[in-house]
């Protein structure tokens, strides 16, 4: 029997050509119940069925079609099997049909294609996205108008102000350096526009920082770095100020500097921690809670700021449970003598140094509490101001 002829035996039988096979067996070998005996020995994990046995007169052989659920066992899959010790049986596969597209396995898509055609398609499509930035206007908002006229307009902000806006939107615009420079330029009106005008003749390979540079030679401030260094260095925190308040004004100065390239980006939050622990009033709550505080030359700005107001509403509350009030200015009679710059602000004399108003009671308050001589109101002012002071240590 060929195999043409067991394929056919199949069909009749509507067996998968895939799971059966035949056994040829000599004549008068075996009878039925042995055949079935030996495939389940053979094949015990295995449920074979015999769709069919057909003895042939001619040859005296037995010819015997098997079929399995899950595919042909292993031992079944070669030329011949050995049930017995003295019998070797042969196997006849099917043949496939002609014709049939589905036992012929189709190359798959991906061995068709080469690695190179891969690479080259990676490489074309990392390409495109660098040339063409999707959506590159979404949600732009435009900066404010700037003409670097003196005075300021109404209605403009001043070139500090303007330049710090600027300087944030450029870290944040994710386009091209031409549209960068084309939305810089877009704001800038009358002198502050000529000056990038100018920049554009003498170089030809500007960039959207430069523009900015030469905009903070022409309308920024004229101290050099080392100045804006010595005067951060001598700014310290004036009686009765909030410690917010006096960061404030120091990082104005230190913004400057960055600018000007006087420090490093990197080191600005140990610059400011340094001048806060440094330029504070001596008992500022506040900065005595900072220099308890265990690792405190490490604190970035967003901790820094977190437990600087954590520890102004603190003290906010037990005053406010108090009837006082925190961090009043004192009561001078040549304080309008005196002017303040907010750029220069040194503690003053010894006097200054050594004397801490935490929380002091308004005047207004104090006038009604008693009607004692002026000298006996002071002692006793300068009293309660000691044991606040005690009370708030204690706390």
């Amino acid at each position: 029997m060929d195999p043409d002829t067991v394929a056919e035996w199949c069909e009749e039988h509507s067996g998968q050509l895939e799971c059966c096979i035949v056994m040829d067996i000599p004549a008068d070998t075996w009878a039925e119940d042995q055949i079935r005996q030996a495939v389940a020995v053979l094949t015990p994990d295995h449920r074979g069925l015999i769709l069919d046995i057909v003895k042939n007169t001619d040859t005296s052989h037995t010819y015997v079609l098997l079929e399995w659920r899950k595919g042909v066992p292993p031992c079944f899959q070669g030329a011949s099997v050995k049930p017995a010790d003295e019998v070797e049986v042969q196997l006849i596969q099917p043949s496939a049909p002609r014709g049939e597209s589905a036992s012929v396995p189709a190359p798959s898509s991906l061995a068709m294609i080469g690695p190179e055609f891969i690479v080259a398609i990676g490489d074309l499509l990392a390409k495109c996205q660098k040339t063409s930035p999707p959506h590159t206007n979404f949600g732009y908002r435009r900066l404010r108008n700037f003409t670097g006229n003196v005075p300021t307009p109404a209605g403009e902000e001043t070139f500090e102000e303007w330049v710090e806006q600027a300087m944030q939107a450029l870290d944040e615009w994710d386009v091209p350096e031409a549209q960068k420079k084309q939305r810089i330029t877009e704001s800038l009106k009358g002198p502050a526009s000529e000056a990038v005008r100018n920049l554009k003749l003498s170089r030809k390979d500007c960039t959207a920082l430069d523009y900015l540079n030469v905009l903070e030679e022409v309308f920024g401030r004229t101290e050099k770095a080392a100045e804006l260094v010595y005067q951060y260095e001598h700014t310290y925190q004036r009686r009765g100020e909030r410690m917010t308040e006096y960061m404030r004004r120091l990082d104005k100065i230190l913004h400057q500097i960055l600018l000007k390239k006087g420090a490093e980006p990197a080191e600005v939050d140990k610059i400011r921690i340094k001048q806060i622990l440094r330029g504070s009033q001596p008992l500022d709550p506040v900065m005595m809670q900072l220099r308890s505080r265990a690792g405190n030359q490490e604190l970035k700005y967003l901790e820094l700021i977190r437990v600087v107001r954590e520890e102004e509403a603190l003290l906010e509350e037990k005053s406010f449970r108090r009837g006082e009030r925190a961090y009043a200015q004192p009561v001078r009679h040549n304080d309008g003598l005196r002017p303040e710059s907010d750029s220069l602000d040194t503690c003053g004399s010894d006097e200054d140094e050594q004397e801490h108003i935490v929380v002091f009671k308004s005047t207004e308050r104090a006038a009604k509490e008693s009607n004692l001589p002026e000298r006996g109101e002071l002692s006793k002012t300068v009293k309660k101001v000691q044991e606040a002071q005690v009370e708030l240590q204690l706390c």
